[in-house]
């Protein structure tokens, strides 16, 4: 123990440094951790499509290409009912009455 002003290692539990250790600051970019995530709103995607399933009751977002896949082979649509859309449901993969949310 000769020459060590700190044997029991105290210091290096109960020192703090002078600068900061943080790699960056909060981008907004960046996924955002902890509370903030759990209390935001998701980024909002355009151009994306809601999809309300009568069948399973779950409600789906997807892209156009993808709208227009689950149309096919055969679709039917009957204007002014709640659930107009009869086809593919990205949730529970089988053909159901299905409401379509169009989002700008």
């Amino acid at each position: 123990m000769a020459g060590s002003t700190d044997p029991l290692g105290k210091r290096a539990l109960f020192w703090a440094p002078g600068e900061r250790t943080d790699p960056r600051p909060l981008d907004a970019k960046a996924p955002m951790p902890g509370r903030r995530a759990l209390f935001s709103t998701p980024e909002r995607q355009p151009g994306a499509i809601m999809l309300d399933c009568s069948s399973c009751g779950f409600r789906s977002h997807v892209s156009y290409l993808e709208f227009v896949r689950l149309h096919l082979p055969v679709w039917l649509w009957l204007p002014g009912r709640r659930f107009s859309r009869l086809m593919g449901c990205p949730a529970c993969e089988r053909r159901a009455w299905v409401r379509v949310t169009w989002r700008p």
